[in-house]
């Protein structure tokens, strides 16, 4: 999957046109989906997990080797070799092997009826196998292994679960998260035993016999799966004499994803950045596309990964997010079988634990990615209700921060499939074909057809920018046209000298201004207080777009153009900045900096009650 990626980058970036480029994979058939790999269960067509279309390599000139396991790298001779003995020349080669499974040091592992769970092949030989099944052993109690479980649950099997540990998913969730996912595990008709050794696979009376340690009693099973982890396929990189991490592995690379040999590089599984092998794509595509950069000669960095873990079975909702092992406040709520943990060092929140459906998943990566700090009163509300707020329901997806990621496979953000959304992507499978989103592991899909289905939020866009565009052409005309003219005498006053000159105008459109600026701040409530959380989101950022283009307005026939000098100058000022401010947040410019035009926006409003408490005083004083 990642050097299918990497390949994918290289070829947007022109790198297809300076490099040959040669793919080799041992399996017969070229990169799939492995993180859908349970789905084929539901359709057994690995055609419906291919990552490659028909005629993809063909189309970006690139040749692809399936069948073959390259044996050695011969460094000195620039090139690798096959087990067929081919040997292909290279001038960069990038290592992309991936892991392989785990197999604990148990007797029996290698009888006939136990297999690992990483291929196609391997499901199509647990489903042969299945068929003629009544029981199966599922060992290791990670994602992968209730992943698993699940599937030959949905075959009709009889499963038990066992993970050594001390819970269900250890690594990821304290002991009361374990405890509660493996109580819903327990649920869906999967029997799960955490804290047990599998000590033999032995062979009896046609069936497999499961002995453990700890005095639990032998399980019988058809068949056995192993699920125990996996491990870095850093064997070629040993063999090459190139450096790897000790403990479990991997090719040890630096920022720009290369190995000792300046002209090998690590992507994936197979890579140690810092010491940390990541064992989820969404960090392998990361250094897939920063490496295409450097290869295409581009300058680009991998400076890591914040890690963002959620199982994907429809009856459970277990997510982890950022790192939970850090020092720092840990502060937890539970209610009706939901349980979240939160981690919270210096007033900023650096993880978070939930199992069972949270509205504000999306808020929670967001804070993390962002580093954002975290109020005095968000604390109280998750210590009340489980939520940053005290809004009820869940969170739309329209709603979450623009810098909230959707789809965590390959980090699209909010902001990303609202833009899709406004330029026309009017269904969910629209806005995959033009982000990517929900194409590797799908579990983000029901997100995106809530945010094709919001339709108010794409008809108020286009209000909003309207309104986002007269505020800006507001500031324009006051920065760079000449006031209205003003009569000499009686005889020749006009409208101008009607409005700007007339004591009641004055007053009318000063205080209309006013009104309708307070009007539009007083909607920010929405986000705010419960009382003021119902209706759409959309529609009250429209309202409040249209009355600060109201406001922007008024402030015209107030002032007469005129910018003032002293501290209504100040005042002036800071009214058009907030509007501007306000405008290229509303219009995503720079989408990156919509946040930053935000609290531009935010900060120029701060000093508005004060100059104009100012301005109505002297106006009236003198």
């Amino acid at each position: 999957m990642v050097a299918h990626r990497f390949v994918e980058r290289l070829a947007v970036l022109g790198g297809t046109e300076r490099f040959a480029v040669t793919v080799i994979g041992e399996e017969p058939c070229p990169a799939y989906d492995r993180v859908r790999l349970t789905a084929w269960f539901d359709h057994l067509d690995e055609r419906r997990l291919a990552l490659c279309p028909p005629g993809w390599a063909r189309d970006l000139g690139v040749r692809v080797i399936t069948g073959h396991r390259v044996a050695s790298i011969d460094r000195g001779d620039r090139a690798v070799r096959t087990g067929n003995g081919y040997r292909i020349p290279y001038d960069r080669l990038v290592l992309a092997t991936g892991s392989s499974p785990f197999v604990p040091p148990v007797e029996g592992v290698g009888r006939e009826g136990v297999f690992a769970y990483r291929t196609v092949d391997d499901l199509e030989r647990i489903r042969e196998r299945a068929v003629e099944s009544r029981s199966a052993v599922v060992v290791g109690g990670g994602l992968l292994g209730i992943e698993a479980a699940d599937a030959l649950r949905r075959l009709n099997l009889d499963v038990v679960l066992v993970e050594s540990g001390p819970g269900l998913m250890s690594r990821q969730l304290d002991a009361e998260a374990s405890a509660l996912l493996q109580e819903r595990v327990r649920e869906t008709g999967v029997r799960s035993l955490a804290g047990v050794q599998v000590r033999r696979i032995a062979a009896g009376d046609g069936r497999l016999v499961v002995s453990f340690g700890n005095g639990v009693e032998s399980q019988g099973a058809d068949l056995v799966v192993l699920t125990a982890g996996v491990r870095p396929r850093d064997e070629l990189a040993r063999s090459a004499g190139l450096p790897v991490a000790e403990g479990r592995g991997g090719i040890v690379v630096d920022d720009e994803l290369r190995t000792a040999d300046p002209e090998l590089h690590a992507i994936g599984e197979c890579a140690s950045h810092n010491g940390v092998v990541h064992g989820f794509v969404a960090p392998g595509y990361r250094m897939a596309e920063t490496l295409a950069e450097i290869v295409a000669g581009r300058k680009s960095r991998y400076i890591g990964y914040t890690p963002a873990v959620r199982l994907r079975l429809p009856e459970i909702d277990v997510w982890t997010l950022g790192d939970t092992a850090q020092r720092g406040v840990r502060l937890t709520w539970r209610g009706d079988g939901v349980y979240r943990r939160i981690v919270l060092r210096d007033r900023r929140l650096v993880g978070a634990v939930s199992v069972g459906p949270w509205r504000e998943i999306g808020l929670a990566q967001d804070l993390i990615l962002e580093r954002r700090r975290i109020w005095p009163q968000q604390v109280q509300a998750f210590l009340r209700n489980g939520a940053f707020s005290n809004r009820p329901a869940r969170l739309p997806v329209a709603e979450w921060p623009a810098s909230a990621v959707v789809c965590n496979c390959l980090e699209i953000t909010r902001g990303e499939l609202s833009g899709a959304r406004a330029r026309g992507c009017a269904s969910a499978s629209a806005l995959a074909e033009r982000t990517g989103a929900s194409t590797v592991c799908g579990s983000c899909r029901p997100l995106l057809r809530e945010l094709a289905a919001d339709a108010t939020t794409g008809a108020t866009n286009g209000g909003l920018i309207a309104a986002a565009a007269v505020a800006v052409a507001v500031a324009l005309a006051i920065a760079g046209l000449a006031p209205w003219p003003l009569a000499d005498s009686a005889g020749g006053a006009g409208l101008p000298d009607a409005l700007y000159r007339s004591g009641v105008w004055r007053q009318a459109t000063g205080f209309g201004t006013l009104g309708l600026a307070l009007l539009a701040t007083g909607l920010s409530l929405r986000k705010r207080f419960r009382f003021f959380g119902s209706g759409d989101l959309a529609r009250w950022r429209l309202a409040h777009g249209a009355l600060a283009a109201l406001s922007a307005v008024a402030l015209v026939a107030h002032t007469g153009l005129r910018v003032g000098s002293g501290f209504n100058q100040l005042l002036m000022v800071a009214f058009l900045l907030a509007g501007v401010a306000g405008a290229a947040a509303a219009a995503g410019v720079g989408r990156r900096n919509v946040r930053l035009m935000f609290w531009l926006h935010v900060l120029a409003v701060w000093p508005l009650p004060v100059l104009l408490a100012f301005h109505v005083v002297v106006s009236y004083r003198f």
